[in-house]
């Protein structure tokens, strides 16, 4: 088991990856024609992708976000062309959302731009630090994932 200064350590570092997304939200275009933001609009073109045509609160959990966030990111990028709603036929009181030709393009495009950007950023770096480390950070992510679903903490005391 890791030990707490360890992960202290580690707790102090995790400001570098919301440091990682503003950079990238800096040179990133926005998504489709209606400037849909790409931080909300790749991860959910992203499962619809792999994981192919789903009800939007099955998405919300997959993306570990709240059906509230789903449902805007939805509206913006059915607007946008992106995904297609569509009744479902088993229950037809619920909608299954689905990537569209146009989303699959997008991704792929945002995809090769981000991996472009990631590459100029890791010139240094060989295949097996970066291997090594993408799977360490899933793993990382993974198990803070399952002990947050395992663990309610007590709400921390204000200082007045």
């Amino acid at each position: 088991m890791a030990s707490q200064e360890a992960c202290a350590q580690l707790l102090d570092q995790l400001p570098a990856i919301g440091e990682i997304k503003r950079q990238f939200h800096r040179v990133v275009p926005a998504v489709g024609t209606n400037n849909v933001g790409a931080a909300g609009a790749i991860p959910t073109l992203g499962v619809l992708a792999a994981d192919g045509e789903q009800r939007a609160s099955d998405l919300a959990e997959r993306l570990r976000v709240d059906l509230s966030v789903i449902s805007r990111q939805v509206a913006a990028l059915i607007e946008a062309g992106l995904i297609a709603r569509a009744t479902d036929p088993a229950d037809r009181r619920v909608h299954r959302l689905a990537i569209t030709d146009a989303g699959v393009e997008t991704l792929r495009v945002h995809r090769a731009q981000m991996v472009e950007l990631i590459s100029r950023g890791l010139e240094d770096w060989s295949d097996d630090d970066v291997v090594r480390f993408a799977g360490g950070l899933r793993r990382f992510a993974d198990s803070v994932a399952d002990a947050t679903t395992r663990t309610r903490l007590p709400a921390a005391p204000i200082a007045v």
